[in-house]
């Protein structure tokens, strides 16, 4: 079958700003609420000179930015704190395992067992300081690593359930980066993650991957984030930061 538009390799394309960028305002919670816009966005890495706007009209750039990569990932500056953000770095796969690691470098890993070991095995290095910088660090928080879609995809989908997103809700914002293939696989030839021959459509998520992981937060959302040492303070502000009338 033929590549739809959208699904075409155009490695020579640049893209001069994010290209998974989104906000999660306006997502409905378990208990009837809602989530704001301007709280959390998620997206890819940001690159030199891009000429990125805020989603949904807000003004860029973000007040705190989250980076999951690990410093072999990184340029040497990251752009966003010369534009005035509070920058955190939280290197995910630099804190497993180097037998995981080593899995993961020779293809061994696929991205749904990975999922797992981010929360089961290394919350502690991370979740705290997830929720400590989304609940109190300046707004809006911007949450990134590479695509924005794996690591990323777990933090926002935890975030999002501890504040009372339902599931199939969290869900579909995981699989919402497949609407950004095309671009997003520019973007990753222009850092040096692709091979220009890579299809556009080898780039996204499989949205049966984060189903383990939501399968964690069914009884009780918070309770990896808990086991992970995230105080029950941190969660309540929040779930009141992130949604309206919490």
């Amino acid at each position: 079958m033929p590549a739809t538009r959208t699904e075409q390799s155009t490695p020579d394309l640049v893209v001069p700003h994010l290209a998974n960028l989104r906000d999660v305002g306006g997502l409905p919670t378990s208990d009837g609420g809602r989530t704001r816009p301007g709280v959390l966005w998620r997206g890819d890495a940001p690159l030199e000179g891009d000429e990125t706007a805020g989603p949904g009209g807000h003004a860029w750039p973000p007040g705190s930015v989250i980076d999951l990569r690990n410093p072999t990932e990184l340029p040497a500056v990251h752009p966003l704190p010369a534009l005035g953000a509070e920058l955190t770095s939280l290197p995910l796969i630099a804190s497993l395992a180097p037998a995981a690691q080593a899995r993961g470098r020779r293809g061994e890993l696929d991205a749904g067992e990975l999922y797992i070991l981010l929360v089961e095995t290394i919350g502690e290095a991370w979740l705290p300081q997830l929720v400590g910088v989304a609940a109190y660090g300046p707004g809006p928080v911007f949450v990134h690593c590479a695509a924005g879609k794996d690591r990323t995809g777990v933090a926002v989908a935890l975030l999002l359930r501890a504040a009372g997103v339902d599931r199939a809700t969290v869900a579909a914002d995981f699989a919402a980066t497949n609407s950004h293939r095309a671009a997003l696989r520019d973007r990753l030839v222009v850092q040096g993650a692709l091979e220009p021959s890579v299809e556009a459509s080898r780039v996204g998520v499989t949205p049966e991957h984060i189903e383990p992981v939501l399968d964690l937060v069914d009884d009780d959302p918070r309770a990896p984030l808990r086991d992970a040492g995230v105080p029950d303070a941190d969660l309540d502000a929040w779930r009141d930061r992130l949604v309206e009338g919490a």
